[in-house]
């Protein structure tokens, strides 16, 4: 007997991100301002899944591109420093 497609995926689960981590890392990659096609590679969601976990967790990915989320500030001051003097050495060479 062939498998439909709803039985081959089996019954869909709750989204718990102190449960499952591919939920937590959903959010935590689309906090990093990862797009959602790198995020369903990552985790092996689907890009609907990621996209409904990004949701439920509040996360915007449009905010951490415009440096508008507190991880972009906390990148943007923990790493200007390297990302200044790399970016003085590859200027140098060229």
């Amino acid at each position: 007997m062939k498998k439909t497609f709803m039985a081959a995926r089996g019954k869909p689960r709750r989204v718990d991100f102190g449960l499952h981590k591919q939920d937590f890392e959903a959010a935590l990659l689309g906090s990093l301002g990862q797009s959602t096609v790198a995020i369903s590679a990552n985790t092996q969601l689907s890009k609907g899944q990621v996209t409904y976990r990004l949701r439920k967790a509040g996360v915007r990915l449009g905010d951490y591109r415009s440096g508008e989320s507190t991880i972009a500030r906390l990148v943007m001051r923990n790493m200007r420093p390297v990302l200044e003097r790399e970016l003085h050495a590859h200027l140098k060479q060229l």
